[in-house]
């Protein structure tokens, strides 16, 4: 549990945390682990009624549960003050969705953290991390590039235009500064 109190409050106790997931089953899920564990948490999904959403929100917004899960699609237009730690849980499909997720931390020149849990089924999106990492002028972490460097030549040798599958279950977590806010990977 040490390393989810380091995620959820790196950046001070007081700070909000927007955790993302992919389905409304992981926010459920998700939430119902932390509040287990003894965490102030709230979620906001595509199945909860517009008045839940709407009392989790302002929960979160308040800071009585500084914690929030979601999912992308009802995370969506959501513009939330003081959100000091992103939480991709589940990353995304493609870099947008992923700068836009991260971007809701460190804003209007604030500091922030974004953390993002990696795995074999996101090998997709590490070409295009590494760019992003390289292109905000930050070390890149050895594995990372070594799958990147595998997608590569995977699809140089099978014709492929598209960046490479994957499958298992290895997590890892990224934390890098991009752009005056922190991303953190770490290997588990």
């Amino acid at each position: 549990m040490i390393l989810i109190e380091t995620f959820i409050f790196f950046i001070a106790p007081d700070s909000l945390t927007l955790a993302f997931v992919e389905t409304k089953k992981g926010a459920d899920a998700l939430e119902h682990f932390l509040e287990r564990e003894g965490y102030p948490v709230t979620s906001i999904h595509g199945d909860r009624s517009q008045r839940e959403r709407e009392e989790a929100l302002a929960s979160f917004k308040s800071g009585r549960t500084p914690i929030i899960v979601a999912t992308a699609v009802a995370a969506r237009g959501l513009d939330i003050p003081n959100v000091k730690h992103v939480i991709n849980f589940d990353l995304p499909t493609d870099i947008e969705e992923y700068v836009h997720r991260i971007g809701r931390t460190g804003r209007v020149g604030n500091l922030g953290l974004a953390t993002s849990f990696f795995n074999d089924k996101n090998r997709t999106m590490a070409v295009e991390l590494c760019e992003l990492i390289t292109e905000a002028k930050q070390e890149i972490p050895d594995w990372l590039t070594n799958i990147a460097k595998d997608v590569q030549y995977e699809n140089r040798s099978h014709g492929r235009k598209g960046y490479g599958g994957g499958g298992g279950q290895r997590r890892y977590v990224l934390m890098r500064v991009i752009n005056r806010f922190s991303v953190l990977i770490v290997v588990l």
